[in-house]
């Protein structure tokens, strides 16, 4: 079974937000070795209101758009969220991150976004 990381996401309704991400290769001599992700084809999140494979995609990010490759060494990933998707609260949605490298999809993280009312936290 592949490892799947879990990202749980909390939004303020109304609120924008920047979620930051730094990913590492696995290096047993120097665990501090940067993952340049300009090597996969393509990086997107993937949102939907279930867990269901085959539910739709509300929301979908990509490079350029709502995530952002930085860092010297290109190891760190930003996704940004905008408030006309948070505008609603007490909703929980579902979200993958899947990585495409020669033509496979990966998904490396998933978990849930919460909005919340500033009241609610």
């Amino acid at each position: 079974m592949e490892n799947i990381g879990k990202l749980n996401i909390n939004l303020i309704r109304g609120n924008d937000k920047i979620v930051t991400l730094s990913f590492f290769e696995l290096d047993l001599q120097n665990v501090e070795t940067p993952l340049d992700l300009r090597i996969y084809e393509s990086i997107r999140m993937d949102v939907k209101v279930d867990n269901n494979i085959n539910s739709p995609v509300i929301l979908a990010l990509a490079i350029d758009s709502g995530i952002t490759i930085i860092g010297t060494d290109y190891n760190v990933l930003r996704i940004a969220f905008d408030r006309s998707f948070s505008s609603t609260n007490g909703i929980q949605f579902n979200h993958d991150i899947l990585f495409k490298k020669d033509s496979l999809n990966e998904t490396l993280l998933k978990g849930v976004i919460n909005i919340q009312s500033v009241t609610t936290l």
